[in-house]
């Protein structure tokens, strides 16, 4: 069922907003699950992590803390295969420039 009106206010629904503007309330049980899922969904992603450095109080802790969660979190050979192509790149580089 699409909630056309706020449950608890009977404001308008505008679009496809899960929550009413007026008073803060969902339409539908359905509306806060995917409001939840969406949010989760953007917390987890790039653009959500970075975000969250940008608001932390010391951004380069939380930098650290992200870029340690990804190493651990990387399977042995990925970061293997990165390191000898930053060394393929910088081993090019350095012959070119003599």
């Amino acid at each position: 069922m699409n909630m056309t009106k706020c449950p608890q206010c009977g404001n308008q629904r505008n679009g496809e907003e899960y929550k009413c503007p007026k008073c803060d309330c969902y339409y539908s049980e359905l509306d806060e699950i995917l409001a939840t899922e969406k949010a989760e969904l953007e917390k987890r992603s790039i653009k959500g992590r970075l975000n969250a450095i940008r608001a932390a109080d010391d951004s380069m802790a939380a930098f650290k803390k992200e870029c340690l969660r990804v190493k651990e979190n990387t399977p042995k050979i990925a970061l293997f295969s990165l390191a000898l192509i930053v060394m393929f790149i910088f081993t090019m580089t350095l012959s070119v420039m003599l």
